[in-house]
């Protein structure tokens, strides 16, 4: 199972995301245990992970972007990224500037996924209270569902992306992850809400593909070593 690291960047600088409420988001240095900075070259040159899932919030936001500092950061990381893609466009910004675009629900469409199939992405099942955010019908509401719809299409894996987690350390929702594995015909990446190693232990017996981890690995919950 591949662990992976995450970073939200804000204004040029990484912040600390919790339960996606971007108005509390602050800079990373308040929290973390491992970096004094909050600039994101230093931050990856410290932590060094092989693999690092990145939130453009000004994208996503569309209060800007920091595609220069992301498209800098690939060339120490190979990077997922999240600029918030409305439009086949954007996945095409995403892929010059990232190994892997991501297409998160919660500014995607199901006509975009479609689009984006030959291309190199992965979707983000974006869950909050239980439901998939989407401007989309086609990709709102039960998750499940959502994720056997996935099943159509070619992606290269899913994120489950549990906003009502991220950054609490509160535990995974293991009975929600098996099912979703089961359902899934793709590789299931958890986010949001790792507390332990031991949690990463079951989520590999589960089947998880993946995890991505950011608090976990700030406040030295999960060794640093597991990212690298």
């Amino acid at each position: 199972m591949e662990i992976i690291f995450a970073m939200d960047i804000r204004g040029g600088v990484v912040v600390k995301g919790y339960k996606g409420d971007r108005e509390r988001y602050e800079p990373i240095e308040r929290h973390s245990k491992i970096c004094k900075t909050s600039d994101p070259l230093d931050v990856i040159d410290i932590i060094k992970p092989r693999r690092t899932y990145i939130a453009d919030l000004d994208r996503i936001l569309g209060t800007g972007n920091n595609s220069l500092i992301i498209k800098r950061l690939g060339t120490l990381t190979s990077t997922l990224i999240d600029i918030g893609i409305r439009r086949l466009d954007d996945v095409r910004e995403a892929e010059r500037i990232s190994d892997t675009a991501i297409i998160g629900t919660e500014t995607g469409s199901l006509d975009v996924i479609r689009a984006a199939q030959s291309m190199r992405v992965a979707v983000s099942l974006d869950v909050k209270d239980g439901s998939v955010m989407s401007p989309d019908p086609a990709l709102s509401g039960n998750p499940l569902q959502v994720v056997e719809r996935m099943n159509l299409y070619k992606i290269r894996e899913l994120l489950v992306l549990n906003i009502n987690l991220v950054g609490t350390k509160q535990g995974v929702d293991f009975d929600f992850i098996e099912r979703v594995i089961d359902v899934s015909g793709h590789p299931i990446v958890v986010a949001g809400g790792i507390k332990n190693t031991e949690e990463l232990d079951k989520l590999e017996d589960l089947g998880a593909a993946g995890v991505v981890l950011s608090t976990a690995i700030h406040e030295e919950i999960v060794p640093i070593d597991l990212v690298r």
